[in-house]
């Protein structure tokens, strides 16, 4: 019987996390199961610079010290020159994360089961194959769940033929008026000709890939975009709602990534929060760590409470972005806001509806 240093269920951002973070230096042998081939994945994360992820600065594609919130009517710039917003493919970080001293073990299968037996795991496997090893890091989450909102989006990497995009400057949100849910377009200008163009949507239900894309077409015609070559798409959900699992009892089972509350609900952001998850894992002898302070997870609560219960066109997120700076917008959405910028928040949205968003 072969046994494993520790076992890896799926191996999205956080899995390649541990496979690096915790085991990269060490002569371990280690096992992943992931059922989606990685080496054809190639989205991108975006993220503000933190100082948490200051060692993985040499792997950012682009960096960006302004960027833009806007709709038809009004138009709002913020800059940050010390904490630039900034993007890195999935496969710079799986790469990064493969190129270790250990040695990796995938499986493509999904995992059924697995459950202890004296000081390691069986882990059983959809055709009823079992391997096992010691420990357990398990990042497999629900991202749809009944009456919660989700966020959800599909974007496509394009190039023109002319000098279109200023890309000096990102679009972080151009909200366009739609019923009955919120949707926005994310523009990343990689070059004067090469962009990431997104529409993404706060909703509880996945919409076709055509209505995607005809909001992306009719957002690039307004830019007098026209003609352009599509050479990549990537589509996903995230989910708005703590999706935590309960924490484990077994020292040795590690709930990561979204299943371990790595995600930001309020904003969608998740990928350097996992990071960050997992190098806390690796300096505390525990299980479990709380990625995010208290008092942002209760005030994540309140503004989806409010955006389930209202219909929001943009307008309390274009109110938040005008009344705070660049740097206290970033740390906003990167949990990292002080008392002061918190009251500015709690100060800019529509009193009544957050009231009654606080005792829902």
């Amino acid at each position: 019987m072969k046994k494993y240093k520790a076992a890896i269920i799926g191996l999205g951002p956080s899995g390649l996390a541990v496979n690096k973070l915790i085991y990269g230096n060490k002569d371990d042998e280690i096992i992943a199961f992931e059922n989606i081939n990685i080496h054809k994945r190639d989205n991108y994360f975006g993220f503000w610079l933190t100082d948490w992820m200051k060692p993985y600065e040499g792997l950012i594609e682009k960096k960006w010290n302004k960027w833009e919130i806007n709709n038809k009517n009004l138009k709002i710039v913020h800059t940050d020159n010390n904490y630039p917003y900034c993007v890195i493919s999935f496969k710079t970080w799986k790469d990064f994360c493969l190129s270790t001293k250990n040695n990796l073990h995938l499986v493509s299968k999904k995992v059924k089961t697995y459950h202890p037996v004296k000081n390691y795991y069986k882990i059983i496997t959809e055709d009823n194959i079992e391997y096992f090893a010691e420990k357990i890091y398990d990042s497999r989450s629900k991202k749809e769940k009944n009456n919660e909102l989700i966020q959800h989006f599909l974007g496509i990497n394009i190039k023109t033929t002319s000098n279109t995009f200023n890309d000096k400057q990102l679009t972080l949100m151009h909200f366009t008026e739609d019923n009955n849910l919120l949707h926005f377009i994310y523009l990343l200008p990689f070059s004067h000709n090469r962009a990431l163009v997104e529409s993404t949507v706060f909703s509880k239900e996945v919409l076709n890939d055509d209505w995607y894309r005809d909001k992306i077409k009719k957002y690039l015609k307004q830019k007098s975009i026209n003609e352009f070559k599509e050479f990549s798409y990537e589509k996903g959900v995230i989910p708005m709602f703590f999706s935590a699992e309960k924490i484990q009892n077994d020292p040795n089972i590690f709930n990561i990534g979204l299943r371990g509350g790595a995600c930001k609900p309020s904003t969608g952001y998740a990928f350097s929060f996992l990071i960050k998850q997992i190098q806390l894992l690796k300096n505390k002898n525990k299980n479990n760590v709380n990625v995010h302070h208290f008092i942002e997870r209760k005030m994540d609560k309140v503004f989806i409470n409010y955006l389930k219960n209202n219909n929001e066109n943009g307008s309390s997120f274009m109110k938040l972005a005008k009344n705070l700076n660049g740097t206290e917008f970033q740390k906003f959405m990167m949990g990292q806001s002080s008392l002061l910028t918190k009251l500015k928040i709690i100060k800019s949205m529509p009193k009544t509806p957050f009231i009654r968003a606080l005792f829902n």
